[in-house]
């Protein structure tokens, strides 16, 4: 019965490891603080946050298709 319950600890101890890395890794859920860096331009897509009221402005490099969300208010 202790092997169970070690092989429980162990996957979540493996699948909370995997989600904090993803969560500093991915730069998705980073809203970007700052200008755009050169190339970028601003797109027609803005959303706003309904408890802060923060506008999120999408800007997009047309050569990469990379994208950058910037808060505005800040």
């Amino acid at each position: 019965m202790h092997w169970f319950l070690y092989y429980i600890i162990f996957q979540v101890v493996i699948v909370l490891f995997f989600w904090i890395l993803s969560k500093r890794k991915d730069k998705r859920y980073k809203i970007e603080n700052r200008k755009p860096p050169e190339g970028f331009e601003p797109t027609e897509e803005v959303s706003i946050d309904p408890v802060s009221q923060d506008r999120i402005r999408v800007y997009v490099n047309p050569g990469t298709g990379e994208r950058l969300y910037i808060n505005e208010n800040r």
